[in-house]
């Protein structure tokens, strides 16, 4: 069994117990949130257990991921418009998405496997799921989401080294 605790976005939460069941899971997870909003992930396997985190971290930070993804890759003024225009150009040229593609292949297969579960966690919640209200007042739909991959979580590992080099 693999235990998994994720941070919440919000604290205004009660304590909730379910299990989910979703395309993807090898076997149904139960996520326990506790009172602090912090889920308690009870997985039977590594695959479920980052399957879930993906699910959970779309379910409480989809629009902060997706900006993220997007600011690594130089796409974010594709997202919030013109005045993204020249960080995007900086982090274009600076290319942490074509560095994380070549981090891609030293990443273990076990790793990998990881990654990918994630990633199909965060898509089956963004299929099972109304976008969150940010994509509303931006006037996009789930057209305009691109799937999650494991480039995207390696991509946006590169942007937060970038941010912060020394770990501080």
């Amino acid at each position: 069994t693999v235990l998994l605790a994720l941070p919440s976005a919000s604290l205004a939460h009660k304590s909730k117990a379910e299990t989910v069941t979703a395309p993807g899971l090898e076997r149904p997870v139960k996520v326990l949130r506790d009172k602090l909003g912090v889920p308690h992930v009870f997985a039977k396997s590594d695959h479920d257990a980052n399957f879930m985190a993906g699910w959970l971290h779309a379910n409480d930070r989809l629009f902060q991921m997706d900006s993220s993804r997007r600011q690594a890759g130089g796409t974010l003024a594709e997202l919030l418009g013109q005045g993204a225009l020249a960080s995007d150009v900086q982090l274009r040229t600076i290319g942490l998405r074509r560095a994380a593609v070549r981090s891609q292949g030293a990443v273990s297969p076990e790793s990998t496997a990881l990654l990918e579960a994630y990633a199909k966690g965060v898509n089956a919640w963004i299929a099972a799921n109304p976008l969150p209200s940010e994509y509303t007042a931006l006037e996009l739909t789930k057209a305009k989401v691109p799937a999650w991959t494991a480039l995207d979580s390696l991509s946006i590992t590169k942007l937060l080294a970038f941010r912060d080099p020394f770990g501080i």
